[in-house]
């Protein structure tokens, strides 16, 4: 028997082959696996390893099947449910009669279609990466030999990294739209979950997979059959549950923020466990999605024991559900289920984890979380009230250091969140997935039906994935780029002892002197760029936010963090008891275009009008003085008749003019 490991990744990995290439060359490929391959035609043997009858998991759906060696059938039947489960919970599906014309080759497309950011595939090929890693016979062979070889699923991604992340999982529109190194990666975690949680019995001669006491021997006794088959029930019931990690805590001291770097390494820690990684299909700073059995074999409570330890708490959502039931488009699917008539299984509950609190808690409270007993603790002639585990948080370290000594006279900070709304991230790939649907031009003779189908059937979760992916780029991207800043004397605007990341590998949060508007303006023009190189579907709509606190650094922290994290608009900005601003980036740069241009007596002008406003509360009234002032002041007509108010119009110039903030 040989002794080296089955990786399920490499069951794809003949999508990386240009098979019209290697046409060209005299060698005849038909499909993407290749156990029907004439080896002849390259002069070498057939692979032997485990990994190489991966290959077969297309043709295999029974652990009676009598085409591989018996000791890897079960590897290969798991693949196989963790290949389909995997585009289950993160594909679309459409009608019979467009998956037939899909086999005729009339949508195949040659890369991936990014959904936020539709020309990254064309600027990537003009840096000169390829999609395909196989292009020649001398490729092919070597191919064959890494599978033969390959030791651990992560020389995959490692070896063929590029290659993954410009294939499509699917190359046929509309979809192409999931990454085949993100697919690979949810297969991988999937089957190596299905192996951990299940095991091979022998009853009678024949082989099964047990999973808590239910036996299988094929895909479909495991996973059952698609939601409108009522009968076709699975008997292997799993759970998809997406995790919001928050915090009770108030951040009265800069020691309080080490909360934020409590969270970062408890995710970071979760993620990178042998034992529990592959339960996380993916995680953000304060978001995961995990994929784990039934309660019965694994406690969500228990598996999520650190972070209640530490004081978090955890608002999740769950699907509990036959393998093919199971889906991201958790809702509709809920509603599609029940409005059929079936007995199969399929649950979704939002629920709660948090510490086990006292059924009464004796005073004083702790000033901090508010739901614990408070010890006296005095640091520095103050006095607090601090239960155990935020007293721990504080001794965590100093965060910060540098911003507590920055008392320049008049100086003012910023405090700078990025933000990811997940909520409203999976309504934002909705709507692009429908607008691609709707208008690419290989869609235009398909009926409104088929249309229609694919978009209900659409399931989010790989594009998701993909989508965070790009998010944690940006956040690099800002992080790095932000003291590549120059003003027109070529000085760097901002050093690390000026813009300050209080937080280690937590990018999404940093703190800022501002001397004067251009601080303030070069951080907005950055994410302002970097949102629309990476997402320029996302100007007017986006689920990635930055919200501006500017005030005095004596300004209570957790009044800067009560506005930075409720995000109204993609670009948020205050400067307490002076002005509050929310808009989009199209608003944006049109208020950066035109108020800069102008002078001092906008500013006037600006103050009338709210004056007006506030006096008459009529928009009828405001919108008068604008038209007998359109002459003197034709910028502010053309700003409201944008879509701008008013007081979105003085609040930026309030928070963005040129004299010094103070």
């Amino acid at each position: 028997m040989n002794n080296k490991p089955f990786i399920a990744e490499l069951h794809d990995i003949g999508k990386l082959v240009d098979r019209q290439a290697l046409k060209q060359a005299g060698i005849d490929i038909k499909g993407h696996t290749f156990h029907k391959f004439d080896f002849s035609q390259l002069g070498i043997s057939t692979p032997f390893s485990p990994s190489w009858y991966a290959q077969f998991s297309d043709e295999i759906g029974s652990l009676t099947s009598t085409k591989v060696p018996r000791n890897y059938l079960p590897d290969i039947l798991l693949t196989r449910i963790a290949d389909e489960l995997a585009s289950a919970i993160s594909r679309t599906w459409g009608s019979k009669e467009f998956q037939n014309r899909k086999k005729g080759g009339e949508f195949v497309v040659e890369g991936i279609y990014v959904l936020w950011n539709p020309n990254y595939y064309q600027r990537e090929k003009e840096k000169g990466k390829k999609w395909a890693a196989f292009t020649t016979p001398s490729e092919l062979k070597d191919m064959f030999e890494f599978i033969e070889n390959c030791a651990s699923y992560t020389e995959v991604f490692e070896q063929f990294r590029d290659n993954l992340k410009l294939t499509p999982e699917d190359k046929s529109i509309p979809f192409n739209i999931v990454s085949l190194y993100t697919h690979l990666e949810l297969t991988g975690k999937i089957y190596r979950i299905l192996k951990r949680h299940s095991h091979v019995i022998e009853d009678n001669g024949k082989l099964y997979l047990e999973y808590l006491g239910k036996k299988i021997q094929t895909i479909n006794e495991a996973a059952g059959g698609r939601i409108d088959k009522p009968t076709q029930r699975g008997k292997w019931i799993y759970r998809l549950v997406f995790c919001y990690i928050n915090f009770p805590h108030s951040f009265s001291r800069l020691q309080d923020l080490n909360i934020l770097r409590k969270r970062t390494d408890l995710i970071e820690a979760f993620s990178e466990d042998v034992k529990i990684k592959d339960y996380v299909l993916f995680f953000t700073d304060d978001f995961m999605c995990l994929f784990v059995p039934k309660e019965d074999e694994v406690r969500i409570h228990d598996l999520l024991e650190p972070f209640l330890k530490a004081g978090f708490i955890i608002d999740y959502k769950e699907m509990e559900a036959e393998l093919n039931l199971l889906t991201s488009s958790m809702e509709r699917a809920y509603e599609k289920f029940h409005s059929l008539p079936t007995r199969r299984y399929l649950k979704l509950c939002e629920k709660r984890a948090a510490p086990d609190f006292p059924s009464q808690v004796c005073p004083p409270l702790c000033d901090s979380c508010q739901m614990r007993h408070g010890k006296e603790r005095i640091k520095d002639h103050i006095r607090e009230y601090l239960c155990d585990t935020c007293y721990n948080i504080r001794q965590m370290g100093e965060p910060a250091r540098e911003y507590a000594g920055w008392e320049e006279k008049g100086l003012r900070a910023a405090w700078m969140k990025i933000t990811l709304d997940q909520e409203q991230l999976l309504k934002t790939i909705y709507r692009l997935y429908e607008k691609y649907v709707e208008t690419h031009p290989a869609m235009q003779n398909v009926s409104s039906n088929d249309k229609k189908v694919l978009k209900e059937s659409f399931r989010p979760l790989a594009v998701q994935i993909d989508f965070v992916k790009d998010y944690k780029l940006l956040l690099m991207t800002f992080k790095k780029k932000i003291y590549q800043i120059k003003n027109s004397k070529e000085q760097f605007i901002f050093t690390k002892e000026s813009f300050l990341y209080p937080i280690e590998n937590y990018n999404e949060f940093a703190i800022f002197k501002v001397y004067s508007s251009k601080n303030v303006l070069s951080v907005l023009d950055l994410f302002c760029n970097l949102l629309k190189e990476y997402f320029s579907q996302c100007l007017e709509d986006s689920p990635i936010k930055l919200s501006l606190s500017i005030a005095h650094v004596k300004y209570p922290y957790q009044e800067h963090w009560r506005f930075l994290s409720n995000p109204q608009n993609i670009i948020n900005i205050q400067s307490p008891r002076s002005a509050k601003l929310s808009i989009d980036i199209a608003q944006y740069k049109l208020l950066r275009e035109k108020i800069r241009k102008e002078d001092q007596k906008l500013a006037h002008f600006l103050h009338r009008l709210v004056d007006i406003e506030v006096e008459t509360k009529s928009n009828m009234a405001v919108m008068f003085e604008i038209l007998n002032n359109r002459r003197k002041f034709p910028t502010i007509l053309e700003l409201t008749q944008n879509g701008l108010s008013v007081r979105q119009i003085l609040d930026f110039y309030k928070l963005t003019r040129e004299a010094e903030i103070s």
